[in-house]
């Protein structure tokens, strides 16, 4: 099994003052002996899944930035590539952070890997692409054809992995079947926190249809769950990135989803169908066109939750995206 380091995101601070590097420093040294924890907890936060990818199929030795800084060069002879999270810096808004990149990139001639965890499609500065064998991002937009970069996704917070290569038993997660009986026929989760939002909720209130949504706090997860599997037609607008946690709840819990047309402007490495698993709308024009459509016509809304379900079941695999990435870097 190849090594490689992990350079995790590092402890955020504003600016540096006695008591914020002092907690930078506990944050590095919690780094470096999580290595020796046989059981490491699962991270689900947005890069959750590419780490999780990362430790199913390589020996991964997590270090802070600084450890590299020092001993970067020696490391070279011991490990076969290394994989540095975009937020590898303290600073929130570190200007030379592209140079550090670099630098790191200048120590370590073994293969490097960007993770891009941040919430949105980027774009790189030619160094940069140039200086990588390869670029995770998270949502990569299918008019930017580049063969360095590729795309991950979030983990699905329903799928609790104890150890990276677990087999995942989908018979415990979520639901496997359609629900028959609904409370309510659009369940549209989130805050209308803006000019979008606002118009989507107005134009569900037009359809006279039953729906639970807008609220000024979040529902506890277990009820939120419930509410999914309860509801005819899941809304996922898009968020913080165009695909979200959202999506991946509502196909685990075999439910019927309905999201932004931005969603087929992506590539992800599980492969939805616009109409197969799930349906989008252009406008809300569409979507009034559409919602009302589904509501009359069960059968097909249960066929298309269950699809979305069953390719979830089929394709989302940390092991599998992790071989990806291997055979990306290390393959002839």
């Amino acid at each position: 099994m190849k090594k490689i380091i992990y350079i995790p995101p590092s402890y955020k601070i504003n600016k540096r003052n006695i008591l914020d590097i002092l907690f930078c420093i506990h944050f590095d040294l919690k780094t470096i002996f999580k290595n020796f924890k046989k059981r490491k907890n699962i991270n689900k936060s947005t890069g959750g899944f590419v780490e999780q990818s990362l430790k199913a199929n390589f020996k991964v030795v997590e270090l802070p930035y600084f450890f590299l800084v020092f001993f970067g060069k020696i490391l070279n002879f011991f490990y076969d590539g290394i994989f540095i999270n975009w937020k590898f810096t303290n600073l929130r808004d570190d200007k030379n952070l592209e140079k550090k990149l670099l630098s790191l990139c200048e120590k370590f001639k073994k293969k490097k890997v960007l993770v891009d965890t941040r919430d949105t499609s980027n774009r790189y500065n030619m160094e940069i692409i140039e200086a990588f064998d390869l670029i995770i991002q998270r949502e990569k937009l299918k008019k930017f054809q580049n063969s360095k970069i590729i795309s991950s996704m979030l983990p699905c917070t329903l799928v609790d992995l104890v150890e990276m290569n677990d087999t995942i038993n989908w018979n415990t997660i979520g639901k496997s079947q359609p629900n028959n009986e609904f409370k309510f026929d659009i369940f549209f989760s989130g805050k209308n926190t803006n000019t979008e939002r606002n118009h989507l909720i107005k134009t569900i209130e037009s359809l006279n249809l039953s729906y639970f949504g807008g609220l000024d706090k979040k529902l506890l997860y277990e009820d939120y769950l419930k509410m999914i599997y309860n509801s005819a037609i899941n809304l996922a607008p898009a968020g913080v990135g165009i695909f979200t946690f959202r999506h991946l709840e509502i196909f685990a819990s075999c439910s019927f989803l309905m999201c932004s047309s931005k969603i087929n402007e992506i590539e992800l490495p599980i492969p939805f169908l616009d109409g197969e698993d799930f349906i989008s709308y252009n406008d809300l024009n569409d979507f009034k066109e559409k919602a009302i459509f589904y509501i009359k016509n069960p059968e097909i809304r249960k066929q298309i939750a269950t699809n979305g379900r069953k390719k979830l079941e089929k394709y989302y695999s940390p092991l599998n995206h992790g071989k990806i990435i291997y055979d990306r870097l290390f393959k002839d």
